[in-house]
């Protein structure tokens, strides 16, 4: 029997296999759920550690029993899923090898509502046979809108000006800004968001080129983007959208070196992750 899911790609269940597997996450675009209790005939538990939208649990509450426990420490979270088949957790849980030790081995599958899973122990999962699974599109137009309105906002010193106004004042000249038609965007990153980003961009009028090792250049140029080396990204762009995994490779990689590249007054929107500008040498750079 099998109930389609309308939380996109959100996790898979396995939770009767005994077999390890490798963990990797799943990119379909809508999965299938079919679960059953590891303990022998009930339902299984779900664990949700972040708050969800009221009709994923409702859907969950058809086929499992689901405890929803917010804000847990990590000891509460440690004590609590060793009586969980399933975990369930957004970006602010960090579900690291103490986890899946005190599951002692019941934890079958971590969802990731959400796209990034570095808040995840992929080898300590892996270990424990455990399967990690996330939502790549959940929220790829959320937040390439959210970064083109920060982009907008950024150029036309919205923020600096809502701030003035507030406080009583009218420095309409001060804060008039930039325009964007014409203007550079270096796209870092040109996955999902990073593609849609480059989009809407290009509909504002921008010059869009874009550094990503992974991509094709026939995609970039399907949709009127320049795929160009990380050096001519960094040393042309007049803004520039970061849209990158955090990994080895990309932790800091806007640092001293990269900022002393860029073009004096660039603009920098980082969507993705903190940790791939040092934040110390941006504000040396400042």
């Amino acid at each position: 029997m099998a109930t389609p899911l309308s939380l996109s790609s959100l996790f898979t269940s396995r939770l009767n296999t005994t077999t390890p597997s490798s963990v990797f996450p799943i990119q379909r675009r809508r999965r299938i759920i079919l679960v059953t209790s590891s303990a022998g005939g009930g339902k299984p538990t779900i664990l949700v550690a972040e708050k969800l939208g009221q009709a994923g649990i409702d859907l969950l509450k058809k086929y499992a029993n689901v405890d929803c426990s917010y804000d847990l420490s990590l000891e509460e979270l440690c004590t609590k899923i060793s009586l969980c088949d399933a975990l369930i957790v957004r970006s602010g849980t960090k579900v690291g090898r103490d986890v899946f030790e005190s599951s002692r081995g019941r934890l079958k599958v971590v969802g990731r509502a959400g796209v990034g899973i570095d808040n995840v122990d992929l080898a300590a999962a892996t270990e424990y046979g455990c399967l990690v699974v996330n939502a790549p599109t959940a929220n790829t137009v959320a937040a390439a809108e959210h970064g083109i309105a920060l982009l907008t906002s950024m150029a036309r010193n919205v923020a600096q000006a809502d701030a003035s106004i507030k406080a009583g004042k009218w420095m309409r000249n001060k804060y008039v800004g930039v325009s964007l038609v014409g203007k550079t965007l270096a796209v870092l990153g040109f996955g999902k968001v990073g593609s849609e980003v480059a989009r809407r961009a290009r509909g504002l009028g921008m010059h869009v080129i874009t550094h990503d090792p992974y991509a094709p250049a026939d995609r970039a140029r399907a949709i009127g983007v320049e795929l160009v080396s990380f050096e001519v990204a960094i040393s042309t762009a007049d803004f520039i959208s970061l849209h990158l995994p955090l990994t080895a490779a990309t932790s800091k990689m806007l640092n001293d070196e990269t900022f002393a590249r860029m073009k004096k007054g660039v603009r920098i929107v980082n969507v993705a992750r903190g940790g791939v500008i040092d934040e110390e040498a941006l504000v040396e750079s400042a």
